[in-house]
């Protein structure tokens, strides 16, 4: 715990902290520097947050203090959270004392006492249930809908009350009242309000405005623009100094993994109203951000370069999954991000971090792909990767070629995997902090796996993701310390010794002091680094209670070719073994024992001359002291038992190198679809229907009509397959029909890995027709950027300024359109077609 020792300095200040200039700018007032600040979301003492520490039987402050402490660690320095109010009031808008309230106060100043700025959005509308069904709860707000709070006298009065009374709360560990803490330094009325009547939205936010000021309360007030932004006029013309955004670029809840480049959705923040008058002296803050559902690690930092070309001072991130829920990752399954869990995705936030504070206000790298290097940071789509190399900082998502920019004035180094500066084995993640000459400060993090895809529908009852506090090894190559050092272990109960010999040594999740030989440190217990304690370190560990296996077997494989089998395996107890297995006669088997090449990782190669028929299908064993477990099916017992009956197991094609590659056959569904949502007021239908004669389906998309904001639909199969063997191909096939339309213009192209699209429109006749296409005929399109970002006045259509040639290789998605080729007068109509199958030839 961070322990607060403040509360008497603290009672000294009071605000005014900040103010917004006449030009919009947000600024401090001391200094009059501009604000720049950049962090996350933190929900945990409120709704499911709270009452899934409950459940667990974990206690609140000490998952918080985990938490603060992971995040500033990270080099974040926002805090904004949207209170339940719900929660902490009663039915006439009285603050009343609840757990969630102290809790509330207990973080503000947890992050107060780590360097945290906050912003507070004191009022959220609505129940307090999502993931769970909504839980009884005191306050007046809890069963309003949104509309219904702007109006009405009675409720009003209520809000009046519940403002006044919780601004001048008195933070007991902080000693001083909410309005007069200069660390909070703004507040956003309400939560995301969904007006529907521009002169009751003018009315509404200056009668808050005006308690929130007669509160005594002096920072800046914003209100959001970006829910309902058709009446931004409105919100401007209030007393306002600021306006608040978000940003959804890959949609929210897409139940999967989403595997695509979708760095053209980040490309630009587009604020259609930007030169509008009223908005002109506003500052702009970025409430909520994230690309939901995804686990690469290169977004983030191309998301800060947006907001900051966009002129956005304050971004945080939500919402950050408290650590003693990130084995579920319930509290918003669309989203994940913690420093344990997914290491890499928070060492991108790090680097987003640093991109925000660098760049000027409005700022710009141009657009992508040209923007893939800016300033201090590179990205790299194929090996997953962000990197900042700066002279004092030396940054990676994943593994690093990059050499440090200068050995003598670097001073910290956060990474996931190897650089040029520190090998390591495990897949945590790990810092390093020169604390000064020859002496330097390491934390190391657990090693991590994700079992099961975490974006799938949460349940505390399932774990989605471990970490184990494996022995490493680490090399440490800096110059500052040389060819001899040692490693002394620096946080409570950490008596791991080891040797270093050739910079290298064995090492386990916790914090070292690493000294050159020859230097002289005086250690201080007080001492801190960046706001972090010498000797802090989250001693976290998970229990693992059963044996998980991670594997997805090739779809194929050519003929007189071996086969590389890779898996992933945890278990409860140390292994002993895992192995492919292959039934081979009455109580036989062919066993192939597995290699450990990582920390979790497993492999072996099957030799051609054991690969007969038309496929191979194996198990996979895991032995521990406990017995054996065989996967797919996760049973106990192996395949060499006379009683083992599972009949399922891992399946891998065998085929000849084919003529042509199908990139969608509809017999095999369409998990891998991205559609758009309704704000095109757009209304379609997808479904599959059968060809009872060859027992086969087809997909059947129809759209009522175009006429819409845009007169375009467009839906995209995302297409994961190895296309090595494709760079010869010369033509799309496409068999498809219009259905019981007599003829159906639609656009058909194949987005790339880099975003260009290429393609083309075709007719599709009534009955099913093989249409071939060479691929020299199709031409550069706009990409419609998929899933449809929020808020819905982000761009429909990209065009990517690569200068490429088309590549059959690196097709990542097949896009139709309906609109391209169409005449006006059509758009009134339905728009059809059926698709049976799509290949390269």
């Amino acid at each position: 715990m961070f322990v607060l020792f403040f509360v008497s300095a603290w009672a000294v200040f009071s605000q005014q902290s900040t103010f917004v200039d006449d030009a919009g700018v947000f600024r401090w007032t001391d200094s009059k520097k501009e604000v720049r600040l950049f962090g996350a979301n933190y929900t945990l003492p409120f709704a499911h947050g709270f009452r899934a520490i409950n459940y667990l039987g974990k206690d609140h402050k000490k998952a918080i203090d985990e938490d603060v402490y992971h995040m500033t660690r990270l080099g974040l320095d926002a805090f904004r959270i949207h209170v339940w109010d719900t929660e902490i009031s009663d039915s006439l808008g009285n603050v009343i004392p609840t757990k969630q309230l102290d809790l509330l106060d207990y973080t503000l100043a947890q992050f107060k006492a780590r360097g945290f700025k906050t912003i507070v959005t004191p009022f959220k509308v609505g129940d307090n249930g999502y993931p769970e069904k909504s839980f009884p709860a005191p306050g007046f707000s809890a069963n309003l809908e949104k509309y219904e709070t702007y109006d009405d006298e009675a409720i009003l009065q209520k809000q009046e009350r519940y403002f006044e009374q919780f601004l001048n709360h008195v933070n007991p560990y902080t000693g001083l009242a909410y309005k007069d803490d200069p660390d909070i330094i703004a507040l956003e009325i309400n939560n995301e309000p969904r007006h529907d009547n521009a002169e009751v939205a003018t009315k509404y936010i200056n009668r808050m405005v005006d308690v929130i000021r007669k509160s005594g309360f002096k920072n800046p007030i914003f209100y959001n623009v970006a829910e309902r932004h058709e009446f931004v006029e409105a919100y401007c013309e209030a007393d306002i100094q600021g306006c608040t955004f978000q940003w959804y670029p890959t949609g929210l809840v897409y139940n999967k993994t989403l595997n695509a480049n979708f760095l053209p959705n980040v490309d630009v923040y587009n604020i259609p109203f930007e030169n509008l008058e009223g908005f002109k002296n506003k500052a702009r803050i970025i409430y909520e951000f994230d690309p939901a559902d995804m686990a690469v690690s290169y977004l983030y930092p191309a998301m800060a370069r947006s907001f900051r070309e966009a002129k956005f001072q304050f971004a945080t991130q939500f919402a950050y999954e408290p650590l003693e829920l990130a084995f579920a990752n319930t509290e918003y399954q669309t989203h994940y991000l913690n420093l344990l869990y997914t290491p890499s995705k928070a060492i991108s936030l790090l680097i987003a971090s640093h991109v925000f504070h660098d760049m000027k206000n409005g700022e710009s790298y141009g657009r992508y792909p040209k923007n893939l290097n800016f300033g201090h940071t590179k990205l790299d789509t194929e090996q997953d990767r962000a990197e900042y190399l700066s002279d004092e900082n030396y940054f990676y998502t994943n593994g690093s070629t990059s050499a440090v920019v200068s050995e003598k004035k670097l001073k910290h180094i956060a990474g996931v995997g190897s650089s040029s500066a520190v090998k390591y084995s495990g897949t945590g993640a790990y810092f390093l902090d020169k604390i000064e000459k020859g002496v330097w400060r390491l934390e190391v993090m657990p090693d991590y796996l994700w079992v099961k895809d975490p974006f799938e529908k949460a349940s505390l009852d399932k774990t989605v993701a471990v970490i184990r506090h494996n022995e490493q090894t680490m090399t440490v190559l800096l110059e500052d310390l040389g060819n001899h050092f040692s490693i002394k272990p620096l946080n409570a109960g950490n008596d791991f010794q080891t040797v270093v010999k050739d910079k290298q040594f064995n090492i386990v999740p916790g914090t070292y002091l690493i000294q050159k030989h020859g230097a002289t440190f005086q250690e201080n217990a007080a001492q801190n680094i960046n706001h972090l304690g010498l000797t802090e370190f989250v001693d976290f560990t998970q229990e693992i209670d059963e044996v998980y296996v991670v594997h997805q077997p090739q779809e194929y494989v050519w003929e007189d070719q071996n086969i590389e089998i890779e898996a992933q395996v945890v278990a409860p107890d140390a292994i002993e073994n895992v192995a492919v297995v292959l039934p081979s006669g009455y109580q036989k088997t062919d066993n192939y024992n597995m290699t450990k090449t990582g920390a979790f990782t497993y492999k072996v190669s099957i030799p051609k001359a054991k690969i007969h028929g038309d496929a191979f299908r194996y198990y996979i064993v895991v032995e521990t002291k406990s017995g054996k477990t065989t996967y797919p099916n996760q049973i106990e017992g192996s395949p060499e038992d006379w009683d083992f009956i599972a009949q399922e197991r891992f399946e891998t094609f065998i085929t000849k190198k084919p003529q042509n590659i199908v990139l969608f056959d509809a017999n095999k569904g369409m998990e891998n679809t991205l559609w758009p949502d309704y704000y095109n007021n757009i209304k379609y239908r997808s479904n599959f229907v059968w060809d009872a004669f060859h027992s086969t389906k087809q997909l059947e998309v129809s759209v009522e009509n175009l006429e819409g904001r845009i007169p375009d639909f467009t839906f995209k199969i995302l297409v994961d397959k190895d296309l090595s063997v494709v760079s010869q191909a010369s033509e799309l096939v496409v068999r498809a029909s219009s259905g019981a339309l007599s003829r159906q213009k639609v656009q058909v192209a194949l987005q790339m890995q880099n975003g260009a699209v290429f393609g083309t429109v075709i007719d599709l006749p009534s009955e099913e027709k093989t249409i071939r296409i060479p691929l020299k005929d199709l031409k550069i399109v706009k990409q419609v950027v998929l899933p449809r970002a929020y808020p819905v006045f982000q761009p429909y259509r990209f065009q990517s300024e690569a200068k490429t040639d088309f590549d059959a290789t690196k097709i990542e998605a097949i896009q139709w359109s309906f609109g391209p080729g169409l005449h006006k007068n059509d758009h009134q109509k339905e728009q059809k077609m059926i698709i049976d199958k799509i290949f390269l030839n």
